[in-house]
């Protein structure tokens, strides 16, 4: 099993990023339902603002770029960032961002 947090500086918040042969650990220390048929998960943690957390059991390029698009989601939706079609340089630079740190950490 390999965890870290990361800082997500300009948007002021943490990522928990857990990679594991299961997600059995993420369903225990985040007490949430079964988690036995995903291979991977994005959500919020619980009671705390602006702090997530994702589990992989593989490392998959296509899933760490779906896991992206939850959690992108997360960061605008609690911030209050409401997505531009006509302007999606920030909502680029931080998909693109996420991806990177997540699959260097994953693929160490």
């Amino acid at each position: 099993m390999k965890e870290i947090t990361i800082d997500i500086p300009i948007y002021q918040c943490k990522l928990t990023i857990i990679l594991d042969k299961d997600l059995s650990y993420m369903e225990s220390k985040y007490e949430t339902s079964s988690l036995s048929n995903y291979g991977a998960v994005t959500m919020r943690v619980p009671n705390k603002f602006s702090e997530y957390v994702m589990g992989f059991e593989y490392t998959d390029g296509s899933i760490i770029a779906h896991e992206v698009t939850h959690l992108k989601n997360y960061i605008y939706q609690d911030k209050g960032i409401e997505l531009d079609r006509f302007n999606d340089e920030p909502e680029a630079y931080l998909t693109g961002w996420l991806f990177k740190q997540i699959e260097t950490f994953l693929n160490k």
